[in-house]
């Protein structure tokens, strides 16, 4: 048996550890960033395979149990935790043999540009005539245009998703799912119960979806590449109020009316075409963090540049003395969070102040998307459970077919017509797997944060100069010192659930004379 380590030297080894891994990790997001920006990232792989050499030494297991030990000695114990994390992430995730995987497909992903009357063109082209074009077949083709990629990202994807189930079950899950849920404080019956909840009044409010579609068409058919665009035939906002050329000075000048301070505001902004709307990097947070968004103009890569925004305002906003507590992204735990953070600063681009202040809009325009924003919470979640279900059958009952899955969930909640499914492979579930979990409860700690900022400093949200300053003192300052749960009871007073969202849905709803 290996000799006791003493209090002292262990709280030193871990300052140690922790300073080393800050210097890996942003070596390693700044390999990352170099790649989603098109460039040369072959030193990646060196950084990597660094980081997981440190996380795997024996004596750092016996220091976090040391220091585990001594939990009652200011935030020692914490850091041990979060590192303990990380370390079951370096073991799993971070595997060599998943990491070397799932990097290969994320590098196909990354390049790759559909093929669209013609011509290569970047993934925005294809998204925007998805939302806008009344033409079905145009939609239509328009929602199979990435299929090519991804189908031939499929056996990679099932490899891959053989690998991180091998590793989770060598760390004592039952399977990946089981360990992915775990760091989120669920499993996959809450998680099912919580989409449950959440999806309440989802059929009511798909048919609502479909009747607006049938009315305003005059299709008798509703298929996935109809939902966008009903959505856009309710909120009608034209991509020309939305310029690309002043999208960023926009954004930042409609952060300043939240009362957030200069050095808040002082991040990096590149724009270049990603396969997600946008992207935030934390190379080294407070002082180093980087936002990716598309570089063209309209409305939902405005939107996209307020959620990214959101993630960098709170990395810079942090105030903690080392690195896993300044930076909640680095241990697994903190997905739903980070994404309610941001998904907070979406809700602007649906305020009807801010709205009236985007060019050629009328006041019908605003008032339409204002009341439809609540409603396309509800849609966003309903995809979510037909990705999250998708998943969990690739990872779960490997011999089915996720796609066909995904294909009987959506029917059962958007109430869809026959279609033939695309790839269950895609972006999200190569790099960040079961993310559409964090997602879920991202919006239903994100109504519960809201309703309770609102409640204490609104009743306007925006502009709201005591917003900024209620959600850097509540939320960000504190990084990763409490888990997600314990953060939200202390900022809002309640425990977490789903109420606040049923609420919105409920209000929206009856807005527009519906019954939910």
């Amino acid at each position: 048996m290996a000799p006791t380590l003493s209090v002292a030297p262990a709280c030193r080894t871990l300052d140690q550890v922790e300073a080393h891994l800050a210097k890996l990790d942003r070596n390693v997001i700044l390999a990352e960033w170099k790649m989603m920006m098109g460039h040369s990232s072959a030193n990646g792989d060196t950084w990597r395979a660094q980081r997981r050499a440190l996380l795997v030494e024996p004596p750092l297991l016996q220091v976090l149990h040391t220091v585990r030990k001594v939990g009652h000695r200011g935030l020692a114990a914490r850091r041990a935790e979060l590192l303990g994390r990380v370390v079951l992430d370096a073991q799993i995730e971070q595997a060599e043999s998943i990491a070397r995987r799932r990097l290969s497909l994320q590098r196909v992903t990354a390049d790759f540009r559909p093929r669209w009357q013609g011509r290569r063109v970047g993934r925005e082209v294809i998204w925007r005539a998805m939302r806008s074009s009344p033409l079905r077949a145009v939609r239509r083709h328009a929602y199979y245009a990435e299929d090519p990629l991804y189908r031939r990202s499929q056996s990679g994807l099932r490899t891959l998703a053989e690998l991180r189930n091998e590793r989770a079950r060598a760390a004592g899950f039952r399977s990946f799912p089981d360990y992915r849920l775990a760091m989120e404080g669920l499993t996959v019956a809450s998680m099912n119960r919580l989409f449950e909840e959440a999806l309440r009044y989802a059929p009511e409010e798909m048919r609502r979806w479909r009747r607006l579609f049938e009315e305003r068409t005059r299709v008798r058919s509703w298929a996935p590449w109809d939902v966008e665009y009903a959505q856009q035939l309710e909120r009608g906002l034209p991509d020309s109020s939305f310029p690309g050329r002043s999208m960023v000075d926009v954004v930042i000048a409609a952060m300043r009316q939240w009362g957030f301070t200069r050095s808040q505001l002082d991040f990096r902004v590149d724009q270049h075409d990603l396969a997600s709307g946008g992207l935030c990097l934390t190379p080294d947070p407070p002082s180093d963090v980087r936002v990716i968004v598309h570089p063209s103009g309209g409305f939902w890569p405005y939107f996209a540049l307020f959620h990214e925004t959101g993630h960098a305002i709170a990395a810079r906003s942090v105030r903690q003395p080392t690195h896993l507590l300044r930076d909640p992204e680095r241990a697994p735990g903190f997905g739903g969070l980070l994404e309610a953070e941001a998904g907070f600063f979406e809700q602007i681009v649906w305020s009807p102040a801010w709205l009236g202040t985007r060019p050629a809009l009328n006041p019908e325009q605003i008032r339409s998307a204002a009341q439809g924003a609540r409603r396309g919470a509800l849609l966003a979640i309903a995809n979510l459970a037909v990705w999250t279900q998708q998943e969990l059958t690739l990872y779960l009952h490997p011999h089915r077919d996720p796609a066909a899955e995904g294909a009987r969930t959506a029917t059962r909640i958007f109430g869809y017509d026959p279609y033939r499914p695309r790839s269950f492979a895609d972006s999200f579930a190569i790099e960040s797997p079961l993310y559409g979990v964090s997602y879920l409860l991202a919006e239903l700690i994100r109504a519960q944060m809201m309703e309770a900022a609102l409640a204490e400093v609104g009743p306007k949200l925006w502009p709201n100069r005591k917003i900024g300053p209620w959600l850097v003192q509540n939320i960000f300052r504190d990084g990763a010192l409490l888990d997600w749960k314990q953060r939200l009871r202390a900022a809002t007073g309640t425990p977490f659930s789903a109420a606040a969202f049923n609420r919105e849905i409920r209000t929206a709803s009856a807005e527009t004379g519906g019954s939910a």
